[in-house]
């Protein structure tokens, strides 16, 4: 609610403890002003469901970082997923409600990434996936199933879904949305 001359971020990304709904975590594209193009990886934390907000500054200081996607596991371990430039992305984990982060963990991927965990009881509980846009070729997906250690080399997803979104239902099937390739049809 305060107007912070010269503060600029926009493409906030929200996730929330599923064992305490009280921690949230925001990430967004934090410029230094708005006439910057320079983005960094920005984020908050809560403890109180949202009623207050502690700002430390962005994950990388001075370090490029867009794109930003913020989710949570099962049992409460945060990740903030944030794209650098080129075929990778920069994955941060966080035990701690947001207080304090590890990584990044590089992983392969492109812009306009999507991340999702899965919070279901499958096969797959617990890995991570995600999708990214086609312009660099047509591998857009990876995932990590032992926690954000490592991630899967890219591969193609059928179809091409591109700037849109993936989700995790409760039996484990991943589902991903978007456009057909570039085309915008």
């Amino acid at each position: 609610g305060a107007n912070i001359v010269d503060d600029a971020a926009n493409e906030p990304s929200l996730g929330i403890d599923p064992t305490n709904p009280n921690n949230l975590v925001a990430g967004w594209r934090q410029f230094d002003n708005v006439a910057s193009n320079f983005r960094q990886a920005g984020y908050a934390y809560s403890h109180d469901g949202g009623r207050t907000w502690t700002h430390p500054g962005s994950l990388q200081p001075g370090s490029f970082n867009s794109d930003p996607v913020v989710d949570a596991t099962s049992s409460g371990v945060f990740y903030y997923l944030g794209y650098p430039s080129g075929s990778t992305l920069n994955v941060f984990r966080s035990n701690t409600a947001g207080n304090t982060w590890t990584g990044p963990v590089v992983a392969p991927g492109g812009d306009k990434a999507w991340m999702t965990i899965d919070k279901g009881n499958s096969i797959g509980a617990g890995n991570i996936y995600i999708l990214w846009q086609v312009a660099s070729g047509p591998n857009t997906f990876t995932r990590s199933t032992n926690g954000g250690a490592s991630f899967s080399a890219a591969t193609a997803v059928t179809d091409t879904p591109t700037f849109g979104t993936i989700a995790v239902d409760a039996n484990g099937t991943l589902y991903a949305a978007g456009l057909r390739g570039q085309r915008f049809s």
